[in-house]
């Protein structure tokens, strides 16, 4: 469906909403009060591009959501003078019933939503910040390949009913030379075993050299001293700083502390109505990694501080161990926070 209004004013602001797919994206383009074009256009930029070239001289904001189409087509519409907007999905208003989704129904709704202004908007980072953030994210994907092919190791023995002892964890240098000593009666089932035990080693040497190159970009100007401010808070080490860092990138942008908070996940959910307000669990919206840094950085903090481990003993009491942990974590943040805006190095035993 397409339309198109003759004699546009062209001070009027227009409003784009696209629909985002690998072969086709679906735009909309509309003003406050009027739908000037809804279509399918193969999923390029120069194409885009000779359609925004249609309405030249009006001010235009584009709106898509995030995913996995990252943020390039940001950078191009910025560059080519547009403002643009990306959307959160799980933000997005959405209509009790409707349970009708097509492409131009998206592309539509997020114009619309764009116009009235009823959409949020994420934190876009530099293209360097992207790279860059990229090299934390790649080790734990590194992680996560690791544990897949312990726990198809780990499924292999137990279907033959071999019990080696598995020990609790990351399995020790020990323990997977005694794999590779394990001997199978059958040749072929050895050497289709001895390809998991390899693949495991692989990955071990590529999480080591990963390791290696996020201590060398922490090295960089950029994040040296970063990096030693939330390298004093117990349980955060050099790859967790970078995490931190880069996860978050500036800290300042932050207005409040709860904001951060929320960001990362570690707000407690409410339910209120009337006179009755209940606490629940956290959101676990946000960022689960780092999330997971701060909790075993908790752990470690608990150790080493004398006023959070009160606090923590005094929660776990009350609501279990569990809530506890995740309360510490959320002050942790809150004290990161803090710290990295100040540049003061953490100080053990303050106040609660």
């Amino acid at each position: 469906m397409k339309r198109q209004v003759k004699g546009l004013d062209s001070s009027e602001a227009l409003f784009v909403g696209i629909d985002l797919h690998k072969a086709n994206w679906h735009v909309t383009i509309r003003t406050a009060d009027v739908e000037l074009f809804s279509g399918s256009i193969p999923g390029r930029w120069d194409v885009l591009r000779v359609l925004l070239q249609r309405y030249r001289g009006s001010t235009i904001q584009v709106v898509y959501e995030a995913g996995c189409f990252g943020f390039w087509l940001h950078d191009r519409l910025i560059e080519h003078g547009v403002d643009c907007m990306i959307t959160p999905p799980s933000l997005i208003p959405q209509e009790s019933g409707n349970r009708v989704k097509t492409d131009r129904k998206d592309s539509r709704k997020l114009a619309h939503l764009l116009a009235k202004g009823l959409l949020k908007r994420i934190f876009v980072p530099s293209k360097q910040e992207c790279y860059h953030r990229q090299v934390v994210r790649r080790r734990r994907q590194l992680i996560g390949d690791r544990i897949r092919v312990q726990n198809r190791i780990k499924s292999e023995l137990r279907f033959y009913g071999i019990d080696l002892l598995d020990p609790v964890g990351k399995w020790t240098k020990g323990f997977i030379e005694n794999l590779g000593r394990f001997r199978f009666e059958d040749r072929f089932m050895q050497e289709s075993f001895n390809r998991l035990l390899d693949q495991y080693r692989f990955l071990i040497e590529q999480i080591s050299k990963q390791d290696a190159l996020i201590h060398e970009l922490s090295e960089k100007d950029l994040y040296r001293e970063r990096v030693e401010i939330l390298k004093s808070v117990p349980g955060i080490g050099t790859v967790a700083a970078m995490e931190l860092l880069l996860e978050l990138h500036d800290v300042a942008r932050f207005r409040h502390a709860d904001q951060l908070a929320a960001y990362v996940g570690l707000t407690p959910s409410q339910y209120s109505s009337a006179d009755k307000v209940r606490m629940g669990r956290i959101t676990k919206m946000g960022k689960h990694s780092l999330r997971a840094v701060l909790v075993q950085a908790a752990w470690q903090l608990i150790r080493k501080d004398k006023v959070m481990k009160e606090k923590y003993e005094r929660i776990k009491i009350r609501s279990g161990g569990k809530r506890a942990i995740v309360a510490i974590a959320r002050t942790l943040l809150l004290r990161v926070r803090r710290i990295w805006l100040d540049a003061v190095p953490y100080q053990l035993a303050l106040s609660a």
